[in-house]
């Protein structure tokens, strides 16, 4: 560590030390400079590679979906009336369209105690009764809320809540099934004093009766003990929502929208990172300025790699559908960015999902072989942790950076000392000249004493 020393600025020499040392010490830092320009070319380099890869990591998440057969062969139900049922469809559904009337849903059986002052006294009763062949001990201390707490931590199938002071007992499934089992205390007759059961033994205050849905399909007359039933209509599965005694119509078609939408998010990813790029290797000669990765040459062929992938035939697709521009995704601009006309797109996937699905390569009809699969198998190549080529050039720029950081701090030394001498050296003129002006001021004095004696003789 250097100590600092006394500056002494000119006093003898008349000198501005202070500006001639900062004039040789930029002089002396050019090549510190120079050396922190190109740390800071480097660090815009590497930051708009990272940004490269943060694209191409999105254009990834894009061609994933694009490779799914499910993307295309995926099914829609709709419901002309969904207050009454609507459905959900698997890729195994029939595109179809189907009658459904309503009659009754399915419910499940609930029922009530009479009403209590309180609910959290206590009730002066005990026992033991069975709710679904499970039994609950009560005792003198307990309330209606401590009996609900019983019944529900007796898990019997049943939930127990208090209402308006009433203690109410629902089945946990629905259907006529679900009617439920209720055994009084042959003894203390605690159901019966709580008001569930009557003196003969069955429910007093029922609330809800068990009961099957009870709907038709196309005419077919069906019960099933739930309201949402999954082996009715092969790869549908109908949610009962309420009852009409007019038809409802539920179509079975194909998920058109759901493969437009993807496709249509990997057009706007590519095109993303296709301008991106352009940009980057971009020269203006208007203004004279250049991208931040103009002239890269991994960077033009990245950009070329990708070009190719959007307009390559795929010969094992089908003859009809083997190219993009087929299924209506075109090349445009400068920037070879891609264009999607909607209209041919949803057409085309309505005729023939299963041909689409060929040419991004999601179906194992062809290898996997397709637009889709080719292009990601080239992203991933870039993108790959460890082993990819952007992870090689950020670390290669990474290192550079290092390298011109760990030059500019021993420069930086250098430099310093060559301050300090500076210094120094200034200094040691100043005190020199200080001595001589003493010297010299002695030596006057000295004189002036021997001629001012020899005129006063």
């Amino acid at each position: 560590m250097l100590v600092p020393l006394m500056r002494i600025t000119g006093i003898m020499s008349g000198l501005n030390t202070e500006e001639i040392i900062s004039k040789l010490m930029a002089i002396e830092r050019r090549p510190v400079d120079l050396l922190n320009r190109q740390k800071t070319t480097l660090e815009a380099q590497k930051t708009a590679w990272q940004e490269i890869n943060t694209k191409l990591d999105d254009l990834h998440s894009k061609l994933v979906d694009l490779k799914l057969m499910s993307t295309y062969t995926g099914k829609v139900a709709a419901s002309s009336n969904e207050s009454v049922v609507t459905a959900t469809a698997s890729s195994t559904a029939t595109p179809a369209v189907y009658s459904v009337t309503v009659s009754q849903l399915a419910q499940a059986h609930s029922v009530a105690s009479d009403r209590f002052t309180d609910p959290a006294a206590a009730l002066n009763l005990s026992g033991t009764f069975t709710v679904e062949g499970v039994a609950v001990t009560v005792e003198t201390a307990d309330s209606l809320n401590g009996i609900r707490d019983k019944i529900n931590a007796a898990n019997a199938g049943v939930t127990a809540t208090v209402i308006d002071n009433r203690l109410v007992i629902t089945s946990n499934t629905t259907g006529a099934a679900s009617t439920i089992d209720f055994v009084d205390d042959a003894t203390t007759g605690v159901l019966k004093s709580l008001g569930i059961l009557t003196a003969t033994n069955t429910i007093k205050n029922q609330l809800v009766a068990a009961q099957d849905a009870a709907f038709t399909v196309n005419g077919l007359s069906i019960t099933r003990s739930t309201n949402t039933i999954a082996d009715v209509i092969s790869g549908v599965t109908l949610t009962l929502k309420g009852t009409s005694a007019t038809a409802v119509t539920l179509e079975v078609k194909n998920d058109t929208q759901t493969a437009v939408n993807k496709i249509k998010a990997f057009v706007d990813s590519y095109n993303a990172l296709m301008e991106d790029i352009a940009a980057k290797l971009a020269y203006d000669s208007d203004t004279k300025t250049a991208g931040v990765l103009q002239g890269d040459r991994a960077l033009t062929d990245l950009e070329n790699q990708l070009r190719r992938k959007v307009s390559e035939i795929i010969s094992t697709a089908d003859p009809t559908l083997n190219a993009l521009n087929l299924i209506g995704i075109t090349t445009s601009g400068k920037e070879a960015t891609l264009v999607v006309d909607e209209t041919k797109l949803t057409e085309t996937l309505n005729a023939g999902p299963d041909k689409v699905a060929l040419l991004f390569g999601a179906s194992s009809t062809n290898g996997n072989d397709g637009v889709a699969t080719r292009m990601d198998s080239t992203v991933t190549l870039w993108t790959q942790a460890g082993t990819g080529f952007l992870a090689a050039k950020t670390d290669s720029l990474t290192d550079r950076i290092e390298d011109i950081e760990e030059q500019v701090e021993k420069m930086e030394e250098r430099l310093s000392i060559r301050e300090a001498n500076l210094w120094r050296q200034f200094t040691a003129l100043e005190e020199a000249l200080t001595v001589m002006s003493a010297q010299s001021n002695w030596l006057a004095m000295q004189l002036g004493q021997m001629f001012g004696t020899g005129t006063s003789k």
